[in-house]
């Protein structure tokens, strides 16, 4: 799992990115994005996948990592933000988004690093990314976009959990800003596929 630290923890390699661009402001007090924060670098012992290429398990290419979401308390990356590839976007006939909605946010634990600096997506198919949930960037996302995400990888992921499941459907992580540990307790956080 990649962890962030603060720009003074000493470091062998550092990769350390501001942006000028407007903090994209998140309904999840504790994730930030890694670009949005001065103080932050990805640790020197984690790869930054940031602008690596984005397969699924049958190694069709589905997009890019454009950033990553990282858990400021807990100083751990919780989610891959992948730009969406026209032609995925294209295949979705449902209505249900826009053309503006070019971004998903990929919990890490699905996330395997590669050698040739690509990321491969487990548990999906090219279908489950046709209708995978998206939003517009420049509007962000609330608790309730990391709720559908989850709500829709537990409907067919080899990661589901019941017991993820409930917490899921439960009334009081509807209005929340912030979620604890016991959510990203998931697999699909802590899976396998991290590095």
């Amino acid at each position: 799992m990649s962890t962030i630290v603060t720009n003074d923890t000493p470091d062998m390699n550092p990769k350390t990115v501001k942006s000028t661009e407007p903090v994209v402001q998140t309904r999840n007090k504790n994730l930030k994005f890694v670009d949005n924060l001065a103080d932050y670098k990805v640790h020197h012992d984690d790869v930054d996948i940031r602008e690596f290429d984005v397969r699924l398990a049958s190694g069709e290419k589905i997009g890019e990592v454009e950033g990553l979401l990282a858990d400021l308390p807990s100083k751990l990356v919780r989610y891959a933000e992948v730009e969406v590839e026209e032609d995925i976007i294209n295949r979705h006939t449902a209505g249900r988004y826009t053309e503006d909605d070019k971004h998903v946010l990929v919990p890490i634990g699905l996330v395997q690093i590669n050698d040739d600096k690509t990321v491969t997506i487990h548990g999906l198919g090219l279908d489950n990314m046709v209708d995978y949930p998206r939003y517009e960037r420049k509007n962000g996302y609330t608790t309730n976009y990391e709720l559908d995400t989850a709500e829709y990888l537990n409907g067919f992921h080899e990661y589901r959990d019941d017991k993820f499941g409930g917490f899921i459907k439960e009334g009081r992580t509807k209005q929340r800003d912030t979620f604890d540990d016991t959510f990203y307790s998931s697999k699909f956080y802590t899976g396998k596929f991290s590095r």
